[in-house]
């Protein structure tokens, strides 16, 4: 088994970077398919996405997590990754960038639409007299529908590339035991978000040795000192036949251990 080590500042913001770019994506999904279907987004679901400075959400708290790790010139030496690595950085930082402020936009026409919008058309049904002066103000409800549409688009076509450029930058990342232990204990919403593009993530970060996501896994867990999490992950990954040789050894050894605690 090659040797683990405990996970450095620069490996837990790699993991926060990936967990919080599925949470972003899902969310700002989700509102996608909200506007096709009532043609309106939630205003509070957005405004809890990006937060407040003293409050931040998941998505500033992602493009504060891209601006660190991607913006300094260290990390890339430190991980032995070249130019090439900080090349893709600093793309995956301008698509999160540049997809946070378009969402700042998309905050404001969500909060026109659902109190602007709706105030004008509640003032419109007053009188007679106030429904034929407020006629020319009814098209801007629909132009902000427009806007937020094209919005979303927008945030969507730049977090897709942004995915495409994860799995390149990955490769890096293929030895980060916290990354690992995400990625096995919250398959569904990593699938749910990279879609098709799931398998390649996988094969970027353990090549031809998928199995690898699970061994590196228990050994976070360890690191943390929760055995039976470990134990439990081991075992269910071997009954998926998803076990490689130095997960079958760890596993092997912490049974042997749990034996001789027992009669000790």
């Amino acid at each position: 088994m090659s040797n683990y080590r405990l996970a450095s500042n620069h490996e837990y913001f790699v993991r926060d970077l990936l967990r919080d770019y599925c949470a972003v994506y899902l969310a700002v999904a989700e509102q996608h398919v909200r506007c096709r279907r009532d043609g309106n987004i939630s205003y509070t679901v957005v405004r809890t996405l990006i937060g407040e400075a003293m409050s931040k959400g998941v998505f500033w708290r992602l493009k504060d997590t891209a601006h660190y790790l991607f913006r300094n010139e260290d990390w890339a030496v430190l991980e032995g990754s070249g130019k090439n690595y900080a090349s893709i950085g600093r793309l995956i930082d301008w698509c999160i960038g540049y997809a946070f402020h378009e969402c700042n936009k998309l905050r404001e026409d969500a909060f026109q639409g659902q109190h602007y919008a709706m105030r004008l058309i509640q003032l419109a049904r007053h009188d007679e007299l106030t429904q034929r002066l407020a006629a020319p103000l009814k098209p801007l409800a629909g132009q902000t529908t427009e806007s937020s549409k094209r919005e979303l688009n927008r945030i969507l076509h730049v977090l897709r590339a942004g995915m495409l450029l994860l799995i390149r930058f990955l490769p890096s990342a293929s030895e980060n035991c916290c990354l690992a232990r995400w990625l096995a204990t919250d398959q569904t919403r990593v699938r749910k978000a990279f879609q098709n593009l799931y398998p390649a993530l996988i094969k970027a970060l353990y090549g031809e040795s998928p199995e690898r996501m699970y061994t590196l896994a228990a050994v976070d867990f360890l690191d943390c000192g929760r055995t039976t999490e470990a134990r439990s992950l081991l075992s269910h990954a071997k009954d998926l036949g998803c076990l490689d040789e130095d997960g079958d050894r760890l596993l092997l050894a912490m049974g042997e251990a749990r034996i001789e605690e027992t009669f000790s």
